[in-house]
């Protein structure tokens, strides 16, 4: 799809400013997860590396990390402006960046390399908290109405740019380099060149103006000191019905990305190279599906679009994975292409839907706290459920039971939303 025929220069400018910080946060997300148990082997002791709890308590940091990320950028975003807080995630993203690059080993400063290493992961999961968040409601603030879902996809279409290169510079480094050469230090090159990207992003934001919507909020005085109070006080509602939206976008990628590469490797033992191509085919259809169905929805209506996603994907939920089960190579790529069009239809309304639940005043606040509880909650015990218990039976029921659930959560709380279009006003 042409941007630039959707578009006004001021708003490719936007989405690039936004989405160039978000492709980079998952980007070194990602890298850090996939080769963790590099990592693992060298910041922390020989006795705590066997640990089977170390990779989960280094997530589940994040998870934590992440809704206290929600709250300070949330309160920030609420009473300062969307731009101020967005320059400052790049901050807290950019530290992490130089320091992984710059870290020492365990073997040369001891317990030392492993406090800094978890340091660096507490200060990505609040960088994560804030700055999609805040990335959805910046775009969906500088959007025009009848752009809101095509604008709003970008969010998402920036997280599957940084996992698409993360994938990619993983597999370079672990094809191309030694392990000599991981432990010489060739693994630090990508995160040192994260770190100056950072800094460019950071000087584009600086270029941002304040969104029109906040603008207004502050000229006519509606601004409130307490936004975060006022959050949990009058919007407890709006906050549960947008983690219910989010709860597919935890089983969305606990399916696609966690159980698909389990499901290849683990139980038709394909080789390294088939699981992979068959994860790049899902990343690229994220990619291209996105952007198509955000704008889509604007033409069909982003709330009557959602539906027909999350209906259409529960009941295809047994069909795919009974035809998945049938472990016949071609078909998977049939089977998870559907699937992955699917969720990624859903994904890329969901920034619209969640950050228009919020009034202007809390929007920031709202929209944080109902996307990174829901991550927390339900991708904490994502991988948990897809690993322990649907990776144990491997029946067809177990993977199709959980998506036919997160669709009826989902579903359940797109009923208690209105038009979105109605909480925009034209700008």
């Amino acid at each position: 799809m042409n941007l630039s025929h959707q578009t006004t220069p001021k708003q490719r400018f936007i989405i690039l400013a936004t989405i160039l910080g978000n492709s980079l946060e998952w980007f070194d997300f990602i890298l850090f997860g996939m080769m963790a148990p590099f990592f693992i082997s060298l910041f922390f002791p020989e006795s705590l590396r066997q640990s089977p709890y170390l990779y989960p308590g280094l997530m589940a940091i994040v998870a934590v990390a992440r809704p206290i990320g929600g709250f300070i950028f949330g309160t920030m975003g609420d009473k300062k402006g969307r731009k101020f807080a967005l320059v400052r995630t790049i901050c807290f993203m950019i530290i992490p960046l130089f320091l992984a690059a710059l870290l020492p080993s365990y073997q040369e400063i001891g317990p030392m390399a492993a406090f800094l290493f978890i340091f660096m992961f507490l200060l990505q999961g609040i960088s994560l908290g804030g700055e999609f968040p805040g990335a959805a409601v910046f775009l969906i603030e500088s959007a025009k109405k009848q752009t809101l879902g095509y604008i709003g996809s970008f969010a998402y279409f920036g997280i599957f740019i940084g996992i698409f290169f993360a994938m990619i510079e993983v597999n370079l480094l672990t094809s191309a380099v030694t392990l000599e050469g991981l432990r010489a230090g060739h693994w630090r090159i990508p995160f040192f060149l994260s770190g100056m990207i950072g800094i460019f992003v950071l000087l584009l934001r600086r270029l941002l103006r304040e969104t029109p919507f906040f603008q207004e909020a502050k000229h006519y005085g509606c601004l409130l000191k307490e936004p975060l109070f006022s959050t949990f006080h009058k919007y407890k509602k709006l906050i549960f019905i947008g983690i219910g939206l989010m709860v597919m976008d935890t089983v969305g990628f606990n399916l696609v990305l966690i159980y698909s590469s389990f499901y290849y490797s683990s139980v038709l033992h394909l080789s390294y190279f088939h699981s992979m191509l068959l994860q790049y085919f899902s990343i690229v259809l994220f990619l291209v599906t996105t952007l198509v169905a955000g704008r889509l929805s604007d033409f069909v209506g982003v709330r009557r679009f959602a539906k027909y996603v999350l209906w259409i994907l529960f009941f295809l939920a047994s069909p795919i994975y009974i035809l998945m089960d049938m472990k016949i190579y071609w078909l998977l790529f049939i089977t998870q292409g559907v699937l992955s069009i699917l969720i990624a239809s859903y994904f890329s309304v969901l920034p619209v839907l969640v950050t228009t639940l919020f009034p202007i005043e809390v929007r920031y606040s709202g929209t944080a706290t109902a996307m990174n509880f829901a991550i927390a909650i339900f991708g904490g015990l994502g991988p948990f459920i897809v690993v322990r218990v649907i990776g144990q039976y491997h029946s067809p029921a177990w993977p199709s039971l959980y998506l036919m659930i997160g669709c009826a959560v989902s579903l359940l709380s797109l009923s208690y939303v209105h038009n979105p279009k109605r909480s925009v006003a034209k700008m």
